[in-house]
Order: C-alpha cells, then sequence, then structure tokens
C-alpha cells in the first residue's frame, strides 16, 4: 500500500525556492502573451495588466493563509480533498495535470517560435515544422531528465536561467523607455484601424470582450505562484518561508509583468501586433523592428531571455506539479506506484514521467494542427491552462472559508492567519472572480473549454473507480479526508 511510501529528504533553501517562483511565473508567456493580447485588445492592456493583479492578489493571499496552516506537498490536491470533498480532490489532481500538460506544450512551442526568430536573423532562413517538433523535444526532454535527478539540481540551474532571464526582461524595459511614443497610449480601446502595410488590423472590434480576454490572459504570467504549495514538503521551514517566499517571488513578477506591458504598447503600435504575431518573435521583434534607436543586442537578449523563459518553465513546471501526483499517489486516489521515489535521487519519478511524457508525445499533433487546420495552438493552450487555473481556485477559494471549521487548531496556529472578517473576503473573492474569469475566457475558446468539462467527467469516473477499488484499511475517502502524521 502507499502508506508504505518514503518522504522526499533534499531540501530547497529561501532563494532557491523565490527562483523557482519568478522562473515558472516570469516563463514564457510574458514573452507571448501581452503581444497577442495588444494585437486584440489594442493599448487598453495597459489598464488589463493592472487588474489582472486583483485575482492574483487575492490568490496570493489565500495560498498564504492555507500554506501557513498546512504545509505540504501537493497542496492543491490536499486543500480541495480535506477541506472541500474527495471529489473535489480528484479534480485537484487532474485539473492540474491536463493544465500543466497544455503549459508545458505552450512553452515547448513558444520556445521554437523564439528559436525560429535567431535563425531568420542570422541564417535568414526557417526550420520548418520538423525543426519546431525537433526543438520543442529538446526542452522538454532536457528538463524532464533535470527533474528526474532531484530538487537541488533543479534549483541550483534555476538560480543561473532566473538571473539571465531577469537580465533580458529589463533589457527589454530599459531600452524600450528610450523608445516610448506616447502617442501610443492615446486611445485605449481603439475601434478600427491598419497596420503599417495597408492591410486591415482584425482583431480590435471596439467592444470591451477583447479588453476583459486581456485581462484574463495576462493573468497567465501571475499563476506561477501557485507551485509554492505543491512543494512544501520539499521547502526548509516551510511554515516561515512559503510567505516569504510569496512575497519576494510575487513582487518581482508583479513589477516586471507590469513593466512590460506598458512598454510593449509604447513602443509597438497595435495595429501592427497582428504582424508580430504572425511572424514570431514577439518582444525581441517588437523591440527591433519597431522602434527607431534599439540596438541589435537588445533584441538578441531579449529573444535570449524568452528562450531560457521556456527553460524555466518547464523546469519549475514538472517540479512542482509532479508532487500533487505523487500526493495523490500516497492516498491511492491514484495508483501508489506514483509515490515512490527514485531509491537514487529522491524523486517522484513515476509522476515526473507522466507530467512529462504525453507534452512530448502530442508535440507533433500540436505543430499538425496548428498549420493544418489553422488553428491558432498558442492562444488555444493558453485558454486550457488558464481555465483549468482558475477553476482550481474556485475550489481553493472554498477550501479557505473551511479551513477555520474542518481544521480550527490549524487556523489558530498558522503562522499566517487572516483574521475572521478577512478571510472570508478572500474565500469569496477567489471563489467568484475565479468562475467568473473562467467562463469568460472558455466562452472565447469554447473548444478549450469543453476539453476541461469532459475531463472532469473522466476524473469522476476514475474516481468511482478508485473508490470501489480500494482495499486498504477503513475507506478511501476516509483516507482522502484526514492529514498523515507528519503533516
Amino acid at each position: 500500500m502507499a502508506s508504505d511510501y518514503k518522504l522526499i529528504t533534499e531540501e530547497v533553501g529561501l532563494w532557491g525556492a523565490v527562483a523557482l517562483l519568478v522562473g515558472t511565473a516570469v516563463g514564457m508567456s510574458i514573452f507571448l502573451v501581452p503581444t497577442q493580447m495588444l494585437a486584440r485588445a489594442g493599448p487598453s492592456i495597459t489598464v488589463a495588466i493592472l487588474i489582472s493583479v486583483v485575482p492574483m492578489v487575492f490568490g496570493v493571499l489565500g495560498l498564504l493563509q492555507l500554506g501557513g496552516a498546512i504545509p505540504v506537498a501537493g497542496g492543491a490536491y490536499v486543500y480541495a480533498s480535506r477541506l472541500i470533498g474527495p471529489y473535489f480532490g480528484m479534480l485537484g489532481v487532474f485539473i492540474p495535470v491536463l493544465a500543466i500538460w497544455s503549459y508545458l506544450l505552450f512553452a515547448a512551442l513558444g520556445f521554437a517560435e523564439y528559436l525560429q526568430f535567431f535563425t531568420i536573423q542570422f541564417a535568414g532562413t526557417t526550420f520548418g515544422g520538423v525543426g519546431v517538433v525537433a526543438a520543442a523535444w529538446a526542452l522538454l526532454g532536457l528538463f524532464l531528465v533535470l527533474n528526474y535527478l532531484g530538487i537541488q539540481m533543479v534549483a541550483r540551474v534555476q538560480l543561473t536561467l532566473v538571473g539571465l532571464l531577469l537580465v533580458g526582461l529589463v533589457t527589454f524595459v530599459v531600452v524600450g523607455l528610450l523608445e516610448l511614443d506616447a502617442s501610443r497610449y492615446g486611445s485605449l480601446f481603439p475601434s478600427e484601424g491598419t497596420a503599417a502595410d495597408g492591410t486591415p488590423a482584425p482583431f480590435v472590434d471596439g467592444s470591451l470582450t477583447p479588453f476583459f480576454l486581456a485581462v484574463v490572459l495576462l493573468y497567465v504570467p501571475f499563476q506561477g505562484f501557485t507551485m509554492i504549495v505543491e512543494i512544501g514538503e520539499e521547502l526548509k521551514n516551510p511554515v516561515k518561508n512559503i510567505p516569504r517566499v510569496l512575497g519576494i517571488g510575487m513582487t518581482v513578477v508583479t513589477v516586471l509583468s507590469i513593466a512590460v506591458v506598458v512598454v510593449l504598447a509604447g513602443i509597438l503600435p497595435w495595429q501592427d501586433a497582428t504582424t508580430v504575431v504572425e511572424d514570431g518573435g514577439g518582444l525581441s521583434l517588437a523591440l527591433t523592428e519597431y522602434t527607431d534607436g534599439a540596438p541589435v543586442w537588445a533584441g538578441v537578449a531579449v529573444a535570449l531571455a524568452a528562450l531560457i523563459g521556456a527553460a524555466t518553465t518547464v523546469n519549475t513546471l514538472v517540479t512542482s506539479y509532479s508532487r500533487t501526483v505523487m500526493r495523490a499517489g500516497r492516498d491511492d486516489v491514484l495508483p501508489e506506484q506514483f509515490a515512490q521515489l527514485h531509491a537514487e535521487h529522491s524523486t517522484p519519478y513515476r509522476a515526473i514521467l507522466l507530467l512529462g511524457v504525453p507534452p512530448l508525445l502530442f508535440a507533433p499533433f500540436a505543430v499538425y494542427l496548428d498549420g493544418a487546420l489553422a488553428v491558432d495552438m498558442l492562444d488555444w493552450l493558453v485558454a486550457v491552462v488558464v481555465t483549468g487555473i482558475f477553476i482550481v481556485f474556485t475550489f481553493i477559494g472554498i477550501a479557505i472559508w473551511r479551513l477555520p471549521t474542518v481544521f480550527p487548531s490549524r487556523y489558530e496556529h498558522s503562522f499566517y492567519r487572516l483574521p475572521m472578517p478577512v478571510l472570508k473576503f478572500v474565500a469569496v473573492g477567489n471563489s467568484v472572480i475565479s468562475a467568473g474569469l473562467a467562463l469568460l475566457v472558455g466562452l472565447s475558446q469554447p473548444s478549450a473549454l469543453a476539453l476541461v468539462l469532459i475531463w472532469m467527467l473522466l476524473a469522476y469516473a476514475v474516481y468511482r473507480y478508485r473508490l470501489s477499488a480500494y482495499t486498504g484499511e477503513g475507506s478511501l475517502k476516509e483516507r482522502m479526508e484526514s492529514l498523515d502524521s507528519h503533516e
């Protein structure tokens, strides 16, 4: 039985955890999503990014409370199963797995897009669909192996990568500030226009729908803060360090994300954003092709940072959410083999393979669908990710509300304890805002929403099967509702 599982003994310190969080949040999405949203919503993205901070603040406050009271590995699964109910715990595993598969593919395809920017700039050619698949495989495969080797190795590599990533983003902000054209902020909600080559700018329609969609999708760079509660078992002094990591890491993420969006809207005419999206290169292309004085090295630095951003995203997504799968395996919610650790590296290697292998297998199909069916695969993958994230945070809000009732002593002795009125406000805010935003982005991509809903039904079927197949002491429901002794 999974009750014989071994705990992970490797630990990561404060700054290693900050690097993991920043590298997840300020990953590939910040290099692609703002340009996509500028094409759709125009300069209003400068307001949208500020509004997107609101659900992030609610989410951080909620996880500060939950993480301070129950600092465990596999946080989303544990909070849903212990504080709401067993089936919601199953959803707390299934939905993040689908979202992480999608986000890993998004990061890998974005990596290939920026890699093509280099080949166009320096070789004058692209490497085609086969090259895109090869680049995606190389990135996903490299960090699958790295995660197999242990969290300390992951954290050491992440510290170096995040340093380079921040240099690239600061370069974009500083060089871009020198090239700003204030007139490009003049009409926040443009209704029509043409690109520089005279072609129509098709996405901005004068309604507020693109603006609200931008609010939701610009939240993507902020989502990385959730990973800290997934690795609670491996964080040194998690009760004290979870709040510290969230405070330091999300301050860096918030300042950088706002600065990038504001600068982008000031250097790239919204009418030309569609061309930048189609040509690839995102922030790099905007900086080098749509400013007069930006040096070539600045565009190269930003493109290199984007490649690193893809790497940091893949690196920590596999690290953090494999722990959710591992924790569910300990409860026998998933097969107990997922709870087993590698004898030498002390990693949940089967859980890592479950997260890392499917995106490798699906990468060729994603590239084919993107070309053959004229599907914007990056947009679609982001929709799946965001819909999943907000559904999970709807559950998190309910879990926050129930914490003082289900585990009163945990709440009373939490290192970070929200006063009861504030706790209830944060709980309701998380659930209401998250449910509304999940519906908004889902309706913008109905096929993505349909996939998530079908996935939830599959989760219910697996849940019922696991209940009937359980042969351990007591019942599986009881196991999913109680904390282990070390927790």
